[in-house]
């Protein structure tokens, strides 16, 4: 387990890109040493046409059904409204078929997690910049992964995905930056260093991101006033700071 978790937040690979098209009405195989390698090296990767159209089609009726009456997650500021309800992933095949995939191999074991359904309304331009969500940031403690998946088209104006390759990787000026820095996201003037090839992640319709998150990541805020609809997996709940006294 130890051996899975350094490969992908310590260790540099080259050469490859960090875009790579799956299909997934072939095996789960496909999900292959490639798709691990743009991981490694960029922190990131982009998997097009990533569930079966029965999965795409459940998410899309789900999200039609949350209603933000009575929504316990709502959040609210002059410019954005954003709230998210939490489904069992088990509903979802083949989407958990890719967080068994990724968790295995990042972690070194199948982490279970749940489908947050959550969503973004653009109140008015332009939003208003909050630290830890539509800037660059990471996130600390310890390495993370996260997942979002978009059954929908989501271009430069609709808050795309943003990370910049690379930044993941660990060495003492990773760990420097970490002890000094006091915001953690890309206003601290030592973060430059981290943020030499920043990637605006617009997407097709049926893309799932798999982003290694103490990375520099994060929304770029909404240049018009739309909804922005993403699937989140985060594994938090089941690998912690205890999580890896055991691996």
């Amino acid at each position: 387990k130890k051996n899975c978790f350094y490969k992908f937040f310590f260790k540099i690979n080259n050469g490859v890109n960090y875009k790579i098209n799956i299909d997934i009405k072939k095996k789960i195989e496909n999900l292959n040493e490639e798709c691990l390698n743009i991981l490694k090296k960029n922190g990131i990767i982009i998997i097009e046409n990533a569930l079966s159209e029965n999965d795409q089609s459940k998410i899309i009726e789900n999200f039609n059904k949350i209603s933000i009456k009575e929504n316990r997650n709502l959040r609210k500021n002059e410019t954005l409204l954003k709230y998210f309800e939490e489904v069992d992933i088990e509903s979802f095949e083949s989407l958990k078929k890719i967080s068994d995939y990724f968790t295995s191999k990042v972690y070194g074991k199948v982490l279970k997690t749940s489908a947050e359904f959550h969503i973004h309304d653009a109140l008015k331009i332009p939003e208003v910049i909050i630290n830890g969500d539509n800037n660059l940031h990471i996130d600390r403690f310890l390495p993370n992964m996260k997942l979002y998946y978009s059954p929908f088209d989501i271009n430069e104006n609709g808050a795309p995905f943003c990370y910049a390759l690379g930044s993941h990787k660990i060495d003492n000026q990773y760990i420097n930056f970490i002890k000094s820095s006091k915001l953690f996201t890309d206003v601290d003037p030592n973060a430059k260093h981290f943020l030499k090839d920043k990637k605006e992640i617009t997407c097709k319709a049926n893309s799932l991101v798999v982003a290694l998150t103490n990375g520099f990541h994060g929304r770029k805020p909404f240049l018009e006033k739309t909804t922005r609809k993403l699937v989140f997996l985060q594994y938090h709940k089941s690998y912690n700071k205890i999580s890896l006294l055991f691996s």
